[in-house]
């Protein structure tokens, strides 16, 4: 299993680093990163199963986010309902679920790895759907679910939002979309209210 820790003081201002760690020799794979939600529900303060909300808490307390990352299905969609579970009882503020996809572009070589194997295995995007309908009601944090943007428009954006709103999840990562052309994920998240976090790279 590929597992990635990501630290932000908020999804506007604040660097994220991504920290993938696998196997005994442990190697590294980090990212900087700042993440801007955006086309969000309203922010309800105090409201911790939003994305937006959970950084206003953490901001109102001067601390920085739990922000862990899996990818579903490796090494099985039974471990990743466990590891879910656990994450949240670690105290994570948000947890990130990968959808493993076979052209990870905006991947690592170790997250890559990671959805190979979970891909070979046979996992599919509805089976992730499956697996996150039933484990969301049992976590007391917001899921994120990163996917990239090929298997959305493949299923049509207004019925992949409708499907994973219906599954649970509170935000989506959508890596490869140029800002520019985010207008119809933005429209449909909103619709759905979903939170659709953006990532921009620093150089």
């Amino acid at each position: 299993m590929a597992f990635a820790l990501k630290a932000s003081a908020s999804p506007a201002l604040a660097a994220a680093r991504r920290v993938a760690l696998r196997g005994a020799a442990r190697p590294v794979a980090a990212i900087r990163a700042s993440a801007t939600a955006a086309a969000p529900a309203p922010a309800v303060a105090g409201d911790k199963r939003t994305i937006s909300g959970t950084f206003t808490n953490l901001k109102e307390q001067g601390k920085i986010a739990f922000i862990p990352f899996i990818v579903a299905g490796d090494p099985d969609l039974a471990t990743t309902a466990k590891a879910l579970k656990v994450l949240d009882a670690c105290g994570s503020d948000v947890i990130e679920l990968g959808v493993p996809y076979s052209d990870p572009l905006a991947d690592g070589p170790v997250i890559q790895a990671s959805a190979t194997r979970a891909l070979t295995k046979g996992t599919t995007f509805e089976d992730v759907i499956s697996m996150v309908k039933e484990v969301v009601p049992e976590l007391s944090c917001p899921l994120a679910l990163f996917t990239y943007y090929n298997p959305i428009l493949k299923r049509g954006v207004a019925n992949f939002m409708s499907v994973v709103k219906e599954a649970g999840v509170h935000g989506l990562v959508v890596p490869d979309v140029p800002l520019e052309e985010t207008d119809i994920l933005r429209s449909e998240a909103a619709k759905n209210n979903l939170e659709l976090v953006l990532i921009s790279l620093e150089y």
